[in-house]
């Protein structure tokens, strides 16, 4: 049974979804290192970085399905000789290898905050604002399941993310469609 309160029902009757804040440093208590991916477009900005196997899963588990919204695919279980089976063999046996062996995820953000961080003097994501997986919900659904089914700690498990921020209303994944 889920349970949504009215705000989750007034932003999604308003907009087709709700709105999702996720404080990285309130959750996870750092940011994630990005590489700023310029696109030349006042209406896209992107970002690139490789999330840890277990912030995605945790992402995941506290939001569910409502990352998924924009998503054409959900989890499709992890049957024998599966992609899925084989991401949960690569996550059990190979940890390390996982980031060099999965093609990761692309998502969509209303908007994301950066700051510098002072120690490393690199770009950090610190929060993100309605993020949406378009790409990779098998990816984040396996990592759950390996964490919450198998017991699996996600060490060692890397996710190349590629975030794009569509600042234009317009191009939001419930409002665009592929030609």
């Amino acid at each position: 049974t889920a349970v949504a309160d009215i705000k989750y029902w007034a932003e999604y009757e308003l907009s087709g979804q709700s709105s999702l804040e996720i404080d990285l440093i309130e959750s996870f208590g750092k940011g994630i290192p990005c590489l700023h991916a310029s696109t030349h477009s006042a209406e896209i900005e992107s970002y690139l970085l490789a999330i840890e196997g277990k912030y995605l899963a945790e992402i995941y588990a506290s939001y569910g399905d409502r990352l998924l919204e924009s998503n054409i695919r959900t989890f499709l279980s992890v049957k024998k000789d599966s992609v899925n089976d084989g991401m949960q063999r690569t996550i059990a046996n190979n940890p390390s290898q996982f980031f060099a062996f999965n093609n990761g995820i692309t998502a969509t953000a209303e908007s994301v905050e950066t700051a510098i961080n002072p120690e490393t003097n690199c770009l950090e994501l610190t929060k993100l604002t309605s993020l949406q997986i378009v790409n990779g919900g098998q990816t984040t659904a396996s990592l759950k399941y390996a964490r919450d089914k198998s017991g699996l700690e996600l060490e060692d498990i890397y996710v190349q993310v590629k975030l794009n921020v569509l600042k234009n209303i317009l191009l939001q994944p419930k409002n665009y469609r592929f030609q």
